[in-house]
């Protein structure tokens, strides 16, 4: 499966609640936890991505600090 169509899948399933491997109709069970683990390792991956790029434009609109800090909370 392309990337793009893998991100495609992992987001549609997502979006109905449902999971990827399901979508694609994987029956074996370790195969479609696999797949469901990629697909939500890419969702994660494109939001980060999402994230440092609003992140960066938010930065540039702003005086630089020194000694700025940032607090992550999981």
């Amino acid at each position: 499966m392309r990337s793009e169509n893998f991100l495609l899948v992992a987001a549609a399933a997502e979006k109905f609640a449902c999971r990827p491997s399901r979508l694609v109709g994987l029956e074996d069970p370790l195969l479609a936890l696999d797949f469901d683990l990629a697909a939500a390792a890419r969702l994660m991956e494109r939001e980060r991505a999402a994230l440092t790029e609003v992140r960066g434009a938010q930065e540039d609109d702003t005086p630089a600090r020194e000694n700025r800090t940032r607090e992550e909370r999981w």
